[in-house]
C-alpha cells in the first residue's frame, strides 16, 4: 500500500493498482534480463552486476544514487579526503579574493 502512503492520494481504484502492479513486475524483469546478460554466472544477478547495468544504461540513471557500484572503505574516505582540500582551497581562494 505504498501508494496509500502519500497524503495527496485520495482512492486508488483496483485497476490503476493492478496496472502499477504489472508495470513495476515489468520492469523488474527488465531489470534482471539486463543483469543476467551482464553477468559472469549466468544462474544468478548480484549486486555488482545490478550496479553496472544501472551506470551503463541511461534509461536507468535515475537508480545510480540507488545503486551505485561498490567501492572499498579506503577508496570511500580517500575521496572525501580530496573533497575536503578541494573545498579548503576553494575557501581559501575566497578569502583572497
Amino acid at each position: 500500500m505504498i501508494m496509500k502512503s502519500s497524503p495527496e492520494v485520495g482512492n486508488i481504484s483496483p485497476d490503476s493498482c493492478f496496472l502499477v502492479t504489472k508495470a513495476t513486475e515489468g520492469f523488474i524483469a527488465f531489470l534482471v534480463r539486463q543483469a543476467l546478460k551482464a553477468s559472469d554466472n549466468k544462474m544468478q544477478v548480484d549486486y555488482s552486476d545490478l550496479a553496472k547495468i544501472v551506470s551503463s544504461i541511461d534509461t536507468l540513471d535515475f537508480l545510480k544514487d540507488i545503486i551505485p557500484p561498490k567501492i572499498k572503505g579506503s577508496k570511500y574516505l580517500e575521496i572525501l579526503k580530496q573533497i575536503e582540500e578541494r573545498e579548503k582551497r576553494i575557501a581559501l581562494e575566497d578569502q583572497e579574493l
